[in-house]
């Protein structure tokens, strides 16, 4: 009950674009290795110095190539996006998507 809870706050912060109460704070920042959108939000798939990642937040207009900083808010394992039709194996969400 507690993971569904958390995972639909995790949705509705990232509707209202607001920060999460659980936010971690940590920056990453890193090149656009692929980019899509769906459903109102921009996924980017992030390399930083020696590890690549997945992070979903607002739509933005990014590019591949592009340098980018996003702060931890909360990580999900196995997130689905129905949208997109795919599973992501792991998928951090944020806020916002900085271009550098």
């Amino acid at each position: 009950m507690m993971a569904k809870w958390v995972k639909l706050a995790a949705v509705a912060t990232l509707a209202l674009g607001m920060s999460s109460a659980w936010a971690q704070g940590v920056t990453h920042e890193g090149t656009v290795v692929d980019t899509m959108n769906g459903g109102g939000y921009t996924y980017v798939q992030i390399k930083e110095v020696d590890t690549t990642f997945w992070a979903a937040g607002p739509q933005t207009e990014v590019s591949k190539g592009d340098k980018v900083a996003v702060v931890e808010q909360m990580w999900m394992n196995e997130f689905t996006s129905k949208t997109l039709n795919r599973t992501f194996d792991k998928l951090l969400f944020v806020g916002q998507i900085d271009k550098k």
